[in-house]
C-alpha cells in the first residue's frame, strides 16, 4: 500500500496520532493492516508505527483497520505489507484450509505479541435472567440485543463456530427477532454502556480498554463457556486461557475461557533489513511502547520468537539469533 492521509486516534484515548499514507519520494510507504483501530490489535500497531516512523527515516509504516481473520488472506494478496493476526489463522492462510479458499505460501511471521483470551461481556439485569452463556443465548426464546463483531475478525468468526457447533447461527438467531450489530471493540463498548445492546463478545489480551470502559458504564459479567464449546475450539487451534480477576469492574474472579496466540506478519517479500530494524526499535522502545499497551511490558524477543510450526522472516531470525533466543 502506498498512499496514506493524516488520521488523529486521541478520541480514542490512545494519545498521538496515526500516521497515514502520504506521497513520499525519501521513504518507503508500508501499510500496517490491524483489527479495529480501538481494539488490542489496532492500539499495538498505532503504538509500533509511531516509535518506528519517529526512529528512523527509510521507512513509514502507516495503520488500517481490518480482521485477525481476514487479515492473512488481505496480507498474501498484497492489500497490505505488515499484518496482525492469529497463529490458528497463519497456519489455515498457509494450507489454504477453512476458512481460506487457497493457500498464502507467502506469509511469514515477524512475531508473536500476546495471548488473546475470548471476553463474553454481558448486562448484569440480563445475566440474572439466566443468559450467562452461548448455550443461553442459542436457546433463549426471547430475542437478544447483541454485538456479533466486525466481519473478518477473530471475534465474529469464533462466535460463528460456537454458534454453528451448538447447531444455531446468526442467521436462525436473527430470524428470532434478535438485535444484531457487527461493529469494532469502541462501538460495541458505548452500545453497551447506553443499553443498545446487552451482550458482546471480544478476542482480545488483557488488559483491554474498551471493555474496561464497557465495565464502568454499566454493570457486566462475564459469560461462561463450556468444556464442550472449549474441546470444540480446541479442535480449530484455541487453546485454554484465563481472563484475570480484578481487572474488569464487576468480575473479581478468574474467568477461564478459550483464546489465540497474536502475531505480526509480512510477507516473504519484504526487506530483512526492514522486519530487522522494526524488531530492533521495538526491543529498544519499551517505555514508549507500555505507555501505549501493557503487553508491551511483558514482550521480549524470548516472547517473540515463541511461535512453532509456523515459518518466520529472514529479517526475524536474523534478529532472534542475535539475542541469543533462536
Amino acid at each position: 500500500m502506498r498512499y496514506i492521509t493524516p488520521m488523529i486516534v486521541a478520541a480514542m484515548g490512545l494519545g498521538f496520532a496515526v500516521t497515514a499514507p502520504t506521497a513520499s519520494h525519501s521513504a518507503d510507504q508500508y501499510d500496517l493492516a490491524v483489527g479495529s483501530l480501538g481494539g488490542t490489535m489496532g492500539r499495538l500497531g498505532a503504538g509500533i508505527s509511531d516509535v518506528f516512523n519517529k526512529k528512523q527515516s527509510a521507512v513509514r509504516v502507516s495503520v488500517s483497520p481490518g480482521g485477525g481473520r481476514a487479515n492473512p488472506a488481505r496480507l498474501g494478496t498484497g492489500g497490505a505489507d505488515f499484518a496482525f493476526s492469529f497463529s490458528n489463522f497463519t497456519a489455515t492462510a498457509l494450507a489454504g484450509t477453512t476458512p481460506f479458499k487457497k493457500p498464502y505460501k507467502n506469509i511469514r511471521v515477524i512475531a508473536k505479541f500476546w495471548d488473546s483470551c475470548y471476553h463474553q461481556y454481558i448486562a448484569k439485569d440480563l445475566y440474572d435472567t439466566g443468559i450467562k452463556s452461548w448455550e443461553d443465548i442459542v436457546a433463549s426464546k426471547n430475542p437478544v440485543k447483541i454485538a456479533l463483531v466486525k466481519k473478518g475478525t477473530s471475534s465474529e468468526y469464533t462466535g460463528y463456530l460456537i454458534s454453528k457447533f451448538l447447531g444455531s447461527s446468526y442467521a436462525k438467531m436473527a430470524k428470532r427477532g434478535d438485535k444484531q450489530t457487527f461493529t469494532g471493540a469502541g462501538a460495541m463498548s458505548r452500545a453497551i454502556r447506553s443499553s443498545q445492546i446487552d451482550i458482546y463478545h471480544h478476542n482480545s489480551g488483557d488488559p483491554q480498554g474498551a471493555g474496561l470502559q464497557a465495565a464502568l458504564g454499566r454493570d457486566l459479567r462475564f459469560g461462561h463457556m463450556s468444556d464442550n464449546v472449549k474441546k470444540h475450539l480446541a479442535t480449530h487451534g484455541y487453546t485454554p486461557c484465563v481472563i484475570p480477576g480484578g481487572i474488569y469492574k464487576g468480575n473479581d474472579k478468574d474467568t477461564h475461557s478459550m483464546g489465540l496466540s497474536g502475531v505480526l506478519l509480512t510477507r516473504d517479500v519484504m526487506s530483512a533489513d526492514t522486519v530487522y530494524n522494526l524488531l530492533k526499535t521495538i526491543a529498544s522502545s519499551k517505555k514508549e511502547l507500555t505507555a501505549v499497551h501493557k503487553i508491551f511490558k511483558k514482550w521480549d524477543p524470548k516472547r517473540g520468537a515463541d511461535v512453532k510450526g509456523l515459518p518466520f522472516h529472514p529479517g526475524a531470525v536474523k534478529f532472534y539469533k542475535e539475542m541469543g533466543v533462536m
